[in-house]
């Protein structure tokens, strides 16, 4: 039966296993050096490789991969095409592999693992084996909010500072025997270069990987660093290494904002670099005092104020006559709470004008001028506004309005003339029937003007917090301006009549032979308006965040259209505005519409004044009528006319005019006025009058601005105001007047005339777009033509450059505005270079803004805003926070934007340059009110309470908003101990709403601590003040 049984293959039995040797070759130690040759080690694998019976070589890989052809090594000649269009290879050409071993690496020690938590896809990142074993995170009993430290350092390899060399050192030989440790295996997938340890046992050096992501910002610090080793008098080289210690904390950050023990470790670190450098800087004065102003910046987070003031004490004794120090120094004495005392701040600054005014050094007249708006502007936010306000009036009479008699006499002797005039007390500049000193002599019978209408004696005393603040504001409504002896209201207040032995030290602080204009400008930088046009000079006064009390609204009304120029003016309203002045802006969106330190009327009289004279400069005319034109609209054309009858060749005069005619809503009277005055030229050749190119630029954006475009291209090429009867201008026409628009550019660079030069620019341009049926690329290329002149003079940056991309903002408005397709690319990739050169400027703000808010898929406004000029410290101003501020506003909370984004804007602002920005704070307080108010209406206290006593989270979140109120006013008057308007909220805002009695008698405590005016005394209750 045996014979009949199938013979499967199955039940065939298995072959025999080749015997195996028993013996193991021993494994060589850990450390041991290899003293075998490779010959022997050869001989070694060929014995341990396991072999079949037949004497062969047994093949140990699996057997699904016998089919497949080996791709472990193979040499590409080619390499990957696809790889730059991809960047990384194909998955499908990678080998299979396995992992073995727990994350152990053949051919390393032991210690040497694979850190899974930092390896990809694309790098093996190898644990080193001294290295502390890493904390597991899930574990832990504390959790770090952040896995990277703080302090970083980056070690410097030989390598790195050896670029320079006259050799290139060739390493040891592979074959040469050591120690495993101190060579360079090839088999090694980090190849550290050493892992020794920094003496501090809380920072590591910083891994030199190259896929980190950041390896660029680590090899610009050891560049930097290099620079200072190699050349230590260059400061520059410490300035860029001191401002890269941000990035490089931001290194492997998941959170790019700091918080303040974050802030306060940069701070000792670059503190400890500023320090470093000025051991180095030995020579240079220029340098040290640049370094010593960035000290003290840092140090204002990290020192007290005893050392701060110590420390001033000794800078400023080395450097006397430096403005940055002072203005820091002037900063920090106002804006310390603890040491603050309104009289001490005060001789501060009369110091400080005194040193400058002794200085040797000349061309200081604009900023003693800054550091006297300064003071004057702490001295009327202080309380005492007659004081500021007559000082300003004295400097004015005694500057501008000097008699004929006294212009070479001595300061001591004009000051003795100038006392009979000021204790005459008859009317001064600004105030109604001043004729000025100049005059006094022929008017010494004058009376004295006439005084306000009879009204009730203000209070000096109050028993009870609302009769005190009703009291408070109606005397300061009351006793605005600089009162006489013989006054009535408010005989009993010692400061509200000005003697001249109050004012007399602060008429020696100003150089005597200031211009005019100059102190002109001053005075409207005071009181918050803008300053006056000057021919060829464009540089103003720096917007400083100590001065912006109040944030102006424009008057712009935007509506709830959708339009493109609605959302124009709605964005454009920012509360604080910063451009480069031209007659057009003045007369359209300069002016705020509130009543600031001074009403407009005193302006108006003071300027009238000054404007009717005839040496007098024509800016101050088209200045007065651009202010009429806002605040008196129906007296500017009598004004106007008084004007011109005084200077009837002026085409200044008639540009403003007519300027004033269009934005009262006549236009036609404003063309008639510029096709007169265009008439007008003597000259043969165009536009060689004064004033004749502006005039005739307004003239043709006249005609756009009522969307006349055919007309605007007959004006383009009428430069007489007469306009040739023709459908179309021939192409000769257009020729010879772009011919000479453009002769007169270059004219104008050659002549270093760069607002005239912009001006021809933007024409040229303007009649190349109307004369190739609205082509916006041939006009823009005609400004890319400027531009580029501007960057190869290295005038990128200055104001004429900035004057010209408010032109190219004005066109491309223009074009958004009346062209029937346009592509919101074009003003995106015109307008982010431009706002790369000037951040700062809300014109071009506000057109990106309105821009991008039509497409709000993509918040490019707010990475902008976050990328170029918030991430960076030196772009950051109170003008970007605001805008910053006002755009999150106006998003709402369709478009993402909530009442807790724009709280953290405000905090950030406050923990930046808006720390001690008065007006800043005032806004965050309106806007924390509102926000408890709104918390407060969605939950009305009417509800039951809970059963079991506990609070409701209705009642939880409200108590929350109201504790918010309290807590960013309060920090708000540590930051702010000079403002007393900031301080008086506890009792105008707040109330009893938010602050209880106590804490409201704390903050009048303040009051008297700080030695700021108070009208009315608080009495009863117990309370005493200090």
């Amino acid at each position: 039966m045996a014979t009949n049984v199938p013979k499967f293959a199955s039940f065939r039995p298995k072959p025999k296993e080749p015997e195996q040797s028993t013996k193991e070759s021993p494994r060589p130690e850990k450390h041991a050096k290899s003293k075998t040759s490779s010959r022997e080690k050869e001989k070694v694998r060929e014995k341990e490789r396991p072999r079949d019976s037949s004497g062969r070589e047994k093949d140990s890989r699996p057997r699904e991969h016998d089919a497949a052809p080996s791709k472990v090594y193979f040499s590409d000649r080619r390499g990957d095409r696809d790889f730059a269009k991809y960047g990384t290879f194909n998955k499908y050409d990678v080998p299979p592999y396995r992992l073995f071993g727990y994350g152990h690496v053949l051919g390393l020690p032991l210690g040497a693992k694979i850190d899974r938590d930092r390896s990809t896809d694309k790098e093996v990142v190898i644990t080193p084996p001294q290295g502390q074993r890493q904390k597991r995170l899930l574990t832990e009993k504390r959790i770090s909010r952040e896995p990277t430290r703080s302090v970083r350092f980056v070690k410097v390899t030989a390598e790195e500072g050896g670029l320079d060399a006259d050799f290139i050192a060739i390493g040891k030989r592979k074959r040469e025997g050591s120690d495993e440790d101190e060579d360079d295996d090839y088999r090694r997938l980090d190849r550290p270069t050493s892992v020794t340890k920094p003496s501090d046992p809380d920072a590591e050096y910083e891994s030199e990987t190259v896929g980190d992501a950041d390896s660029e910002v680590t090899q610009r610090n050891a560049i930097l660093v290099r620079r200072t080793r190699e050349n230590p008098q260059d400061v520059q080289a410490w300035l860029d290494l001191i401002d890269h210690q941000e990035p490089m904390m931001k290194i492997d950050r998941s959170l790019s904002d700091f918080n303040s023990s974050d802030k306060q470790n940069l701070a000792d670190i670059r503190i400890s670099t500023y320090e470093h450098a000025l051991k180095k800087m030995t020579t240079d004065e220029g340098s040290q005092a640049r370094l010593y102003a960035g000290l003290m910046a840092e140090a204002s987070r990290s020192w007290d104020e005893l050392r701060l003031s110590n420390k001033w004490t000794e800078i400023l004794s080395k450097f006397p006559a430096c403005e940055q120090l002072w203005i820091q120094y002037l900063d920090f004495v106002q804006s310390s709470f603890t040491t603050f005392k309104y009289e001490n701040c005060r001789t501060t600054f009369f110091k400080c004008l005194k040193t400058l005014y002794n200085s040797e050094q000349k061309g200081q007249k604009d900023f003693v001028l800054h550091v006297f708006v300064r003071l004057t502007s702490m001295i009327h936010q202080a309380g005492y506004q007659e004081l500021a306000l007559a000082v300003w009036q004295a400097l004015l009479e005694f500057q501008l309005l000097r008699p004929k008699s006294l212009l070479n006499e001595s300061l001591k002797e004009c000051l003795r003339s100038f006392e009979e005039f000021w204790d005459s007390e008859v009317a001064r500049i600004g105030e109604e029937g001043a004729a000025g000193w100049e005059k006094f002599d022929q008017n010494i019978s004058l009376p004295p003007p006439p005084g306000n209408e009879p009204i009730e004696a203000p209070a000096t005393t109050a028993t009870n917090m609302d009769d005190f603040c009703k009291q408070e504001v109606e005397n300061e409504s009351k006793l605005r301006y600089p009162g006489r002896t013989t006054d009535e209201l408010g005989e009993d207040d010692p400061f509200h009549t000005v003697l001249f032995s109050d004012i007399e030290e602060f008429l020696t602080l100003v150089p005597q032979d200031t211009p005019a204009k100059t102190i002109l400008n001053a005075l409207l930088y005071f009181c918050g308006l803008p300053p006056i046009q000057v021919d060829n000079d464009m540089s103003g006064y720096p917007i400083d965040p100590l001065l912006q009390c109040t944030f102006a609204k424009t008057s712009f009304d935007g509506g709830t259209s959708d339009t493109l120029t609605q959302i124009m003016k709605r964005y454009s309203s920012v509360p604080v505005q910063s451009w480069q002045s031209t007659t057009e802006l003045l007369f359209t969106k300069a002016f705020p519409t509130y009543s600031g330190v001074v009403e407009a009327v005193f302006i108006r009289r003071l300027l009238k004044l000054l404007a009717f004279d005839v040496p007098a400069d024509e800016a101050l005319g088209e200045y007065l009528l651009a202010l009429e034109s806002q605040y008196f609209p129906t007296e500017a054309q009598k004004t106007a006319k008084k004007l011109l009858k005084a200077r009837p060749s002026s085409l200044r005069l008639y540009n403003a005019y007519a300027l004033a005619e269009s934005r009262g809503g006549n236009s036609a009277k404003a063309d008639q006025v510029f096709s007169a005055a265009l008439s007008m030229q003597k000259d043969n050749s165009p536009f060689s009058t004064p004033g004749s190119l502006e005039l005739f630029n307004n003239w043709v954006w006249e005609a756009l601005r009522q969307g006349k475009s055919n007309e605007a291209l007959q004006r383009l090429v009428s430069p007489t105001g007469k306009i040739v009867e023709e459908t179309v201008p021939q192409q000769a026409t257009l020729l010879r007047t772009r011919t000479v628009l453009s002769e007169l550019t270059e004219r104008s660079l050659l002549g270093n005339d760069f607002p005239s030069a912009v001006t021809s620019t933007s024409l040229s341009a303007l009649l190349a777009y109307l004369s190739n049926n609205q082509n916006v690329d041939i006009a823009l290329n005609i400004h890319t033509t400027l531009a580029k002149w501007f960057t190869s003079h290295a005038l990128s940056q200055s104001p004429a450059a900035e004057l010209h991309a408010q032109a190219i903002a004005h066109f491309l408005a223009h074009h958004a505005t009346h062209a029937r397709i346009v592509k919101p690319s074009l003003l995106r990739t015109t307008l982010e270079p431009l706002l790369a050169s000037f951040p700062n400027n809300t014109i071009l703000l506000s057109l990106y803004a309105a821009n991008e808010a039509r497409f709000s898929i993509d918040d490019r406004v707010r990475d902008m805003l976050h990328n170029n000029v918030l991430a960076n410290p030196k772009d950051r101003s109170i003008v970007y926070w605001t805008f910053a501020i006002h755009y999150e506003t106006l998003r709402g909370l369709a478009s993402g934007s909530t009442s807790h984004s724009i709280r953290a804007l405000y905090l950030k602002a406050e923990d930046d340059i808006g720390a001690h920005c008065p007006a800043l704070w005032k806004q965050h307080v309106v806007f924390e009110i509102a926000e408890a108010r709104k918390e407060s209406a969605k939950y009305p206290s009417a509800k039951k309470p809970r059963k079991d006593g506990k609070k409701r989270k209705e009642e939880t979140r409200v108590e929350e908003a109201y504790k918010r109120v309290k807590d960013v006013f309060f920090r708000g008057v540590t930051m702010l101990p000079w403002c007393k308007e900031f301080a008086m909220m506890a009792f105008t805002h707040l109330g009893s709403e938010f602050l209880s009695e106590e804490e409201r008698r704390r903050v009048y405590g303040v009051l008297a601590e700080k030695e700021l005016r108070v009208y009315v005394e608080l009495v009863g209750g117990g309370f005493v003040a200090n």
